[in-house]
């Protein structure tokens, strides 16, 4: 996920400080910068002096320190620090089945891990007016270590700091897990295997990262799938608006969602995403999807036969359509982050994404040649 565009370039800052851990680093935050919320009144003369002084120091310290809690955000950190996370994988997945909520799962680490090296990294060519993504795989012999407990750590401190995370985290049971954990029970019938070994979590690439189960919608095909990733990859976390993107995707299966988050957090912020998400309009662009990575061809074939189809259905409108292939061996995450670069990069393609659409629809698919082919339709 490291983009150019996307703000991630203080995100390896190293926190050394502490042990990984959501209320750890709550706590340690809050006691570090009391200071602010502490007032000795013995020095000074008369109420007024004290109201105007405090009043001061509030006005310097939310213009000039915007990043620390000050007095009207106790309340908040509360919040923050009674938290309730689940520990166990089963027990959590159960409890989002009876109260019908979908599970969110914080994978965390708190060490460095040998067996997840950086393997790839990301270059960007200037080709004429336009900026070329390349993935570029990196020597055996050059690899090392992901710094992913830093990851954490800074995710841990930034991640849920802001009242409109906080709220949307009320929709989720809540599970928290190191990426080492182990499966201990006969519902996946795996039992022994680690988690993140299981095939529903392939797209993680065993990294640290926020992982969503749909429990909520039991007439849907997706029920009980993972249906969203956000991996920290090459050990980068997301910012809280990043979060918060993440936790209010509309429903729908895996690859739909992330492709729709890879849209919504470009920094042009396009508007393709935010009409109504047609489940018909959505089918036609996952069967297109199908096409393309059963052909392991990128194009438009079959347009006008699909464009009346869909006019045909909704009775209305215009139909456009956007396609985009992945760089060979990419996953997921990765893949549609550099779909919708390569959307930004065509003017064709990027007119019909920017704009808000009465209906639209997103999907990708893997081909056998393992390049991901995703597809974009939108309905005026």
């Amino acid at each position: 996920m490291a983009v150019n565009d996307t703000n991630f370039t203080d995100y390896n800052k190293l926190n050394v400080k502490g042990k990984s851990g959501i209320l750890n680093f709550f706590h340690e935050y809050r006691e570090t910068n009391k200071i602010f919320s502490e007032f000795h009144c013995r020095d000074w003369q008369g109420f007024s002096s004290i109201f105007f002084t405090i009043l001061i120091l509030l006005v310097f310290l939310s213009t000039h320190c915007p990043s620390l809690p000050l007095f009207a955000e106790e309340a908040l950190w509360n919040e923050l620090d009674h938290l309730s996370w689940e520990t166990n994988y089963v027990a959590a997945s159960q409890k989002s089945k009876e109260q019908s909520k979908n599970l969110l799962i914080y994978f965390y680490a708190i060490t460095d891990s040998p067996l997840i090296p950086n393997s790839t990294e990301e270059r960007f060519v200037k080709v004429g007016s336009n900026e070329i993504r390349q993935v570029v795989y990196v020597s055996p012999q050059l690899q090392k270590p992901l710094p992913i407990a830093a990851a954490c750590r800074e995710f841990e401190q930034r991640a849920f700091y802001k009242r409109e995370v906080l709220d949307l985290l009320n929709n989720y049971i809540l599970l928290k897990l190191p990426i080492n954990a182990v499966q201990e029970s006969e519902l996946e019938r795996q039992s022994g295997v680690p988690i993140l070994d299981l095939p529903k979590f392939r797209e993680m690439g065993h990294l640290p990262g926020l992982a969503v189960i749909d429990y909520e919608h039991n007439d849907a095909s997706y029920y009980e799938n993972l249906v969203g990733i956000l991996p920290f990859l090459r050990a980068k976390p997301p910012t809280s608006e990043q979060v918060q993107t993440f936790l209010t995707l509309p429903p729908g299966t895996l690859t739909q969602r992330t492709l729709i988050y890879a849209m919504r957090i470009h920094p042009e912020r396009p508007l393709s995403t935010m009409g109504t998400f047609h489940p018909f309009v959505t089918k036609e662009a996952t069967d297109h999807s199908v096409y393309q990575a059963k052909k392991g061809v990128l194009g438009h074939q079959n347009f006008g036969t699909r464009s009346t189809r869909i006019s045909g259905e909704l009775e209305q409108g215009s139909v456009s359509e956007i396609c985009a292939q992945s760089w060979t061996d990419e996953g997921l995450f990765e893949a549609a982050i550099g779909c919708v670069r390569a959307w930004r990069n065509s003017s064709g393609h990027w007119s019909a994404a920017r704009k808000k659409h009465t209906y639209y629809g997103y999907d990708m698919v893997l081909g056998s040649n393992n390049i991901w082919y995703a597809t974009g339709i939108f309905v005026d």
